[in-house]
């Protein structure tokens, strides 16, 4: 668009030049009045033209990045319409989250949107510490920090995420997963996940720091570990350990359960040998108590009341035999009278 409008000042400065050196008409139009408006066209349309190479609309999610004369500038154009050097070329960045799958979904900065150059049909092939072969489907998402756009766009292009975190990515699941077993894979899979986060990280601030762009110029907001392929005879055999684990896991509850009722049965014993014991212990005291209250003075007091209540009925017949030396006198109920 510049070259153009350079190309249309020129025209117009040389067709004015030349409106100098014609001679005016006397019969019909003047061929020099002609030039001149043919000059003035042409430098509106070079203006126009300028004008609208130098505004420029960055669009929402994106951050444009100014490069002049080959330089990348420090500084960003955020979304919206600006007016700038009409020779400036201004390159767009995406700062959405980015969605990189690896195993046949389709990346996207947006539901339903999707980001050019983002797509991947291959899941990761990774091999375990015992050296089996396990396909991997995992799903990454990261965004670009807008204000180390430039320092990104010069050192990894336009399309920084094919160039550093695609391989970056993949290298991390395929070491991660190697440190693990086939089947520390499955039962420890929030081990995996943790893991390849870790190593992601770490190499992509590793390679930013390496270029001297900031660490958070490139966040990693998540990694999703979305599906472990084991070979056939793995999964069987996956399966049996989960299913022993499982019985093994019954058993031990049942043993816990049985434990319990016995140490609850156990504790009501106690209890009731505790209750029966102060039960006895009271039952003892009473009988001493009582015993120590019994005295040879009570017991004729009581056999003087005896004697008197039968001595004293009218219905009955009485026989006192003995009661000398303070002993208890021997009474015989003869029944009543006729």
């Amino acid at each position: 668009m510049m070259i153009l409008s350079i190309g249309l000042f020129v025209i117009s400065l040389v067709v004015f030049a030349v409106s100098f050196f014609v001679n005016d008409s006397d019969e019909g139009v003047s061929p020099k009045r002609l030039l001149r408006i043919a000059g003035f066209c042409t430098a509106v349309i070079a203006t126009l033209a300028t004008t609208g190479a130098s505004m420029i609309t960055v669009s929402p999610g994106t951050v444009g990045v100014p490069v002049l004369f080959g330089s990348t500038q420090r500084y960003t154009l955020p979304e919206g319409l600006h007016f700038v050097n009409p020779f400036i070329s201004i390159y767009t960045m995406s700062t959405r989250t980015q969605t990189y799958d690896m195993g046949g979904a389709q990346s996207a900065g947006t539901p339903g949107e999707a980001e050019p150059g983002n797509r991947t049909d291959d899941a990761v092939n990774v091999l375990t510490r015992d050296q089996l072969a396990v396909i991997m489907e995992v799903s990454i998402q990261f965004h670009l920090n807008s204000g180390d756009a430039p320092l990104v766009f010069r050192a990894f292009g336009e399309n920084y995420a094919e160039a550093i975190v695609h391989p970056i990515v993949r290298a991390a699941v395929r070491d991660a997963a190697s440190e693990f077993t086939a089947v520390a894979l499955v039962d420890t899979r929030a081990d995996l996940q943790t893991r390849m986060e870790t190593l992601v990280r770490e190499r992509l601030h590793e390679i930013l720091s390496g270029r001297e762009i900031d660490q958070s110029a490139i966040i990693i907001d998540n990694i999703l570990l979305r599906n472990i392929d084991l070979p056939e005879s793995l999964d069987e055999a996956i399966a049996n350990v989960q299913r022993q684990t499982q019985a093994t896991a019954a058993s031990r509850q049942a043993l816990e359960t049985a434990r319990a009722d016995a140490n609850t049965a156990v504790m009501r014993a106690e209890g009731d040998a505790r209750a029966l014991a102060t039960s006895s212990q009271a039952q003892a005291e009473a009988n001493r108590v009582l015993a120590q209250s019994i005295t040879p003075e009570l017991l004729q007091l009581r056999a003087i009341e005896a004697t008197r209540d039968i001595t004293t009925n009218p219905s009955t017949r009485t026989v006192i035999l003995g009661g000398g030396s303070g002993s208890t006198p021997l009474i015989l109920n003869m029944g009543a009278q006729p």
